[in-house]
Order: structure tokens, then sequence, then C-alpha cells
């Protein structure tokens, strides 16, 4: 070995005790810090196991769907009704009424209801 300069420094007795309080402070920070991450990793792995279930249930019931869709029959709409249900769907979106439209509404629903009984008749 080589020799080697030895340095020694007088610590009082108050600044020693302090300085082994606050490396124990340290040591059990450290842990605690350590037991915190550790536990956050385990919650991490429950979340992530969690996250795998729902999406294979998630899976299982888009096939479970598609199966149906097969499985049922498909409905088929007459063309009236289904105009009528675009009329429906164009009618239930809101819209701010003036009086002079109003009354230009009431003439346009009359003609499609006119344009509807030639249809039938």
């Amino acid at each position: 070995m080589k020799s080697e300069s030895l340095i020694h420094i007088k610590l009082e007795y108050n600044e020693s005790l302090e300085t082994k309080r606050d490396a124990l402070n340290t040591q059990k920070d450290l842990i605690n810090l350590l037991k915190s991450i550790k536990h956050y990793h385990s919650i991490r792995n429950e979340e992530l196991k969690l996250k795998l279930r729902i999406q294979k249930k998630i899976r299982e019931l888009k096939m479970n769907i598609s199966k149906l869709e097969q499985i049922l029959p498909k409905v088929k709409i007459p063309e009236i009704l289904r105009k009528e249900n675009e009329e429906v769907r164009r009618e239930s979106v809101p819209r701010k009424i003036k009086k002079e439209d109003y009354d230009k509404n009431i003439e346009d629903q009359l003609r499609e209801i006119q344009e509807k009984l030639r249809r039938l008749g």
C-alpha cells in the first residue's frame, strides 16, 4: 500500500451527535422513499392487470355484438319510413325560428304532407 496521509478533524460532541442524527434521518427518509416506490410499483402493476382485464372484456363484448348482428335478422325499413326518420333527425336539431320563417315552415310542411299523400294515393 502506498502511504496515505490521514487527516483528522476534530468535532465537538454536539456536532458529531447532530451529524449522526442527520445521517440516520437521511437513511430513514431513503427507506420510506423506497417503501413508497415499492408501493407505487405494486399499485401500478395492479392497474395494468385491471386495464388488461378491461381490454379483454371489451374485445369479448365486441365479438358478442358482432355475433349478435350476424344471428339477428336484418330489419328492412321501407323507404317512406327511412325518409321520415331522416326528417325527424333533421327536425330534432334545435334551431331558431323567426316569425317570417314560421309561416314558410308551415307551408313547407303542408307541401311535404301533400306529397306523401300523393305517393300513398
